[in-house]
């Protein structure tokens, strides 16, 4: 039997879902938030106090607004207040750059960066071989200006001058950068630099004798294609034994991880999604190539997500040794939902576990051998050349690797 409401309670009803649609434009927004909010009462309450805010803000406040820098916020704010700790919101400028990363190839200047505390863009790593290398730029310079604006005098701060940093090949930007040397003083200089399309390697080999050494940064489109090779290399310079590499790997789609494991081990189902209402085995491997080798893998605090699981299944069905300390902790699925805005939402759907149920979400996967890096060392900070003497946790998994 279909029940009835009032007119005025319909009407006010309109009146307040009107009033919220100021601020959640993206359909999206409303969709989930209307979602997680049962009744007509909760939604009414909710959508009243965030009209009241917005009402009180457009009468009282001096300044002027950005409304797409206001729609940004409210739907990253929205995003935070999820709970999911691995949820993120992109806005259109970063889907652009986001976007580009799995193909194996990059349109960019040639470094990464993030937020820097005070409002600038802080250089996390530089692209071998790029313009930016060649340049002098490095991990810890701070962009202080884009195009001859300060940062922070943008009217969408950071987004905006990132904004510029993220165009077309062949675009130029001016950058002003900031150096702090050891002993706190800053040096300034100005660098300019032509936006190219590189190629991201993600995979790196070195052998020790028998032992050969694949490092992974990264599992994107054309990481499969990388290893294949790598092995085929080490095999042929006489390697008898495999060590991987995977600290400091951010993961990859789990499609790519699929490809990457089924160069290396025997058929199965190797890891499985538990979704909110079903479970589905989303890594699945064949016996079309097959490594019957003594294998080992190093791994950090910031291995994570879907590298954890290639730790995991390396483990799990080929008996690998792990070396190193535990891993990130990030085991759920995450996919990106693309806004009609142009940004996107990362939000976690399922739980992963391995072929041996192995649940490592905020947990970690454990090493069998625990070894860290002197206090203060990152893996960054050695020099290939300093690598056997300075790096303890890739001795200790030569040690391991020779005892096979």
């Amino acid at each position: 039997m279909n029940k009835k409401i009032s007119l005025g309670l319909a009407i006010a009803i309109a009146a307040l879902v009107a009033a919220a649609a100021v601020i959640f434009t993206y359909n999206y927004a409303l969709d989930r938030f209307n979602s997680m909010i049962s009744s007509v009462s909760d939604k009414e309450e909710n959508y009243t106090r965030i009209s009241e805010l917005d009402t009180f803000v457009r009468a009282s406040y001096i300044g002027l607004m950005d409304e797409k820098v206001l729609l940004d916020s409210i739907l990253e704010g929205y995003t935070a207040g999820i709970g999911d700790m691995n949820a993120e919101y992109f806005t259109a400028a970063e889907t652009q750059a986001m976007n580009t990363d799995d193909t194996g190839y990059k349109v960019g200047l040639g470094f990464g960066y993030e937020p820097e505390g005070s409002g600038y863009i802080i250089i996390t790593d530089v692209l071998i071989g790029s313009d930016a290398e060649t340049l002098g730029l490095r991990a810890g310079d701070i962009i202080t200006a884009v195009n001859n604006t300060d940062v922070i005098h943008f009217s969408a701060g950071y987004d905006e001058a990132t904004a510029l940093m993220n165009g077309d090949e062949g675009t130029k930007v001016k950058l002003y950068v900031k150096r702090t040397a050891e002993d706190g003083v800053a040096e300034y200089f100005d660098i300019e630099l032509e936006s190219k399309r590189f190629e991201i390697v993600t995979v790196f080999t070195n052998i020790y004798d028998t032992i050969g050494l694949i490092r992974i940064t990264a599992f994107n489109d054309r990481t499969d294609e990388e290893l294949s090779e790598a092995i085929d290399s080490l095999i042929s310079q006489g390697a008898e034994s495999l060590i991987f590499d995977i600290r400091d790997n951010p993961g990859g789609s789990i499609a790519t991880l699929e490809s990457v494991l089924d160069k290396i081990l025997g058929a199965g189902d190797i890891v499985t999604a538990y979704y909110r209402d079903s479970e589905t085995v989303v890594v699945k491997t064949t016996e079309a190539d097959v490594i019957n080798m003594p294998m080992t893998v190093l791994m950090n605090e910031r291995t994570t997500g879907t590298a954890e699981l290639f730790a995991s299944a390396l483990k799990d069905e080929a008996g690998a040794q792990l070396v190193g300390v535990s891993t990130a902790g990030k085991g759920m699925l995450q996919e990106t939902h693309k806004l009609g805005s142009g940004g996107s939402i990362r939000l976690s759907v399922a739980y992963l576990k391995t072929s041996s149920k192995r649940d490592f979400d905020r947990i970690g996967i454990k090493p069998d051998f625990e070894v860290k890096l002197p206090e203060g060392v990152l893996i960054s900070d050695i020099p290939e050349t300093l690598r056997l003497s300075q790096d303890t946790q890739l001795v200790k998994a030569i040690e391991v690797a020779g005892t096979f």
